[in-house]
């Protein structure tokens, strides 16, 4: 009997719990408004730079396995 009032507290406790983070979800979204900026006159979807971050040694080898790549690519 213990054990049966063990697991059905814990399957409530747990149900509450998934029931609150749900209606902190809805909340947050219903809160959040997107609005346009009007003045804005740039690019929408502007290409963003990547850049490595490597170590001295690393951008040697990332150098010389692209001249390999490219050599390969000029030789086909």
């Amino acid at each position: 009997m213990k054990t049966f009032l063990f697991l059905f507290m814990n399957i409530i406790l747990a149900v509450s719990l998934l029931g609150c983070e749900q209606q902190a979800e809805e909340s947050i979204k219903d809160k959040i408004q997107t609005m346009p900026n009007e003045e804005y006159v740039g690019d929408p979807h502007p290409e963003m730079k990547r850049e490595m971050k490597l170590t001295e040694e690393e951008k040697v080898e990332f150098e010389t396995l692209q001249k390999e790549i490219q050599s390969k690519n000029e030789v086909e």
